[in-house]
């Protein structure tokens, strides 16, 4: 299905909300849109202008805590934006129900560029967390007034180059997360603490294992556990993705079980730029650029996203996506099942 978006310039990042029905799109025109699925077609339902630059990132928040969407931008600044629904008189006096977006407050106080952004588990109240390509890290959360205030001091994460975050939204491991980063930092899985003071919570970070990760990272994300009893963590680099299938043990210690290297058979003419998993945790989309010789012995660069399932505890590939002028974005896996993209 093409969906015309009606965007004036690139796409940077696509994402959908936890029941699949909507999704929102984030780009260079300044922009993020909302569309809706009516009928079985979608439908663009808003449009905010909400940066003076491209926009990198979109992330949705848990429905828990009502339609919500952040996003981030070459202008270093941050947004949250929340559907307002209010009964409006038309001229022939009916009532009707009019949608609007509107920002919440947000206060940053770094002028350094935003990495990513990430809304955290819904068993912790509202929170999210800012990542900052000089290493930092910052969590706000919602106080009075659906104000959005800074939890705490900065945390460093590495010295510099951090690039991806992702939460376990594990209900029992609740304030764990991965921070992905350059080849000199490797990667790292920290896990937040909170102490309790009177009323207030601050936020303090304890790295709890370091993954033998050799190259840079651009994306990692934390699979939904799903009542098993191990996790999944996916990471993508230039040599290709690696799904880290890890242990929490006691809570402040990890436990390495297996590593799965899939999709390199193009090595070393290959580069995974973003990986997405579905909610079931069994399908793996990875958005990748890779350089093939063609008759010619020339080479061709081919962009593509690749889907991968796990069977019988094998990651098999089940179908790739071509696009000549592919972004380097993953999409999302919500209705690939029920569109017959994977049987």
């Amino acid at each position: 299905m093409l969906i015309d978006t009606t965007h004036q310039d690139i796409i940077h990042d696509i994402a959908f909300n936890f029941d699949g029905n909507r999704f929102a799109t984030a780009s260079s025109d300044q922009t993020m849109r909302v569309y809706n699925k009516v009928n079985g077609k979608w439908e663009k339902s808003a449009e905010c202008k909400c940066h003076d630059g491209p926009i990198w990132k979109i992330r949705w928040a848990d429905p828990k805590f009502g339609q919500l969407i952040a996003t981030c931008s070459q202008d270093k600044g941050v947004c949250v934006w929340e559907e307002k629904k209010f009964l409006q008189e038309n001229p022939s006096g009916q009532k009707q129900i009019i949608i609007q977006w509107k920002q919440r407050i947000l206060i940053l106080e770094s002028k350094e560029a935003v990495a990513d952004i990430q809304f955290g588990s819904k068993s912790n109240g509202l929170l999210l967390a800012i990542a900052y390509v000089d290493g930092k890290l910052q969590i706000h959360r919602v106080y009075e007034q659906n104000q959005f205030i800074k939890e705490g001091e900065d945390i460093q994460i590495m010295t510099y180059g951090l690039r991806a975050i992702s939460w376990n939204h594990a209900p029992l491991e609740r304030e764990m997360l991965v921070a992905a980063g350059n080849a000199e930092q490797q990667k790292y899985l920290s896990k937040i603490k909170m102490d309790h003071f009177n009323e207030n919570q601050k936020f303090g970070m304890k790295k709890i294992y370091e993954f033998d990760e050799e190259k840079t990272i651009n994306d990692v994300q934390w699979a939904n556990q799903n009542g098993k009893s191990f996790h999944l963590i996916a990471s993508a680099s230039a040599e290709g993705v690696k799904i880290w299938q890890i242990k929490i043990i006691k809570e402040s210690q990890v436990e390495k079980m297996k590593v799965f290297n899939i999709n390199r058979e193009t090595k070393p003419n290959y580069h995974a730029y973003r990986v997405s998993w579905n909610i079931l945790a069994n399908l793996l989309a990875v958005s990748c650029e890779s350089k093939k010789m063609d008759e010619n012995q020339a080479f061709v660069t081919s962009r593509e996203v690749r889907i991968y399932q796990n069977q019988n505890g094998s990651w098999v590939a089940k179908g790739i996506i071509q696009e000549a002028n592919f972004i380097r974005d993953s999409i999302s896996l919500q209705h690939f099942t029920t569109n017959g993209l994977i049987s």
